[in-house]
């Protein structure tokens, strides 16, 4: 009976600690930002004329090991399916920072338009998803209000002689931007496919609909 409740004390005492470590008053705020329908403010992309909404779904809340997000992205006004979709991990870290990480889905249009009907999703577990890279992004919130992140390099897994590609990202109460760029093999940072941000407007809070 004593050694019962030992072990119950210290799976409970467990609990607590992985609640603190993975998550925080940032992580729920950076969900809470990131939650909702987005659409790009940038008339031209890579050179073409195209709208992009990005629709980003809290999911699986009652988790300890972080904030769980499901994201679409997709032009606006095509009848295609999503062109990328992802679950996003947000783990805070004991230093106040943020790490993402990205998984990709297995028979990810299957779960196409998630966002309205959440019901779709209830199949997918973790087990199922697979690290999107090798590399996570690190993310801190500024004085502005802003969060702003940046590839951690030193969680990649590179190529002697290869460039880097990293990913620069803010994100704040009612947009976010991103632009990709790289570091050749000296450190020195090189452009990337995209010579300005992509810059999106967050048109609604998902709470809002609900």
């Amino acid at each position: 009976m004593i050694l019962r409740s030992i072990v119950a004390l210290m799976c409970l005492f467990s609990s607590f600690a992985y609640s603190a470590v993975f998550k925080s008053e940032n992580t729920v705020l950076l969900k809470q930002w990131l939650a909702g329908t987005h659409r790009s403010t940038n008339d031209i992309i890579q050179g073409r004329a195209v709208n992009i909404g990005l629709q980003i779904l809290p999911i699986w809340q009652d988790r300890i090991d972080g904030e769980w997000l499901y994201i679409e992205s997709r032009i606006i006004d095509s009848p295609n399916k999503p062109f990328r979709q992802r679950i996003l991990q947000l783990v805070a870290t004991p230093n106040g920072l943020i790490r993402l990480y990205s998984y990709t889905i297995p028979r990810a249009s299957d779960f196409a338009g998630a966002y309205y009907f959440p019901q779709v999703l209830a199949s997918l577990t973790q087990s199922q998803l697979s690290i999107s890279n090798n590399c996570e992004l690190l993310i801190e919130l500024k004085v502005t209000s802003t969060f702003v992140g940046e590839t951690d390099v030193d969680s990649c897994i590179t190529h002697q002689g290869m460039p880097l590609m990293t990913t620069f990202f803010a994100v704040s109460e009612v947009n976010m931007s991103f632009l990709d760029g790289g570091y050749d093999k000296f450190g020195n940072l090189v452009p990337g496919r995209l010579d300005i941000p992509i810059t999106f407007l967050k048109l609604e809070d998902y709470a809002d609909r609900e």
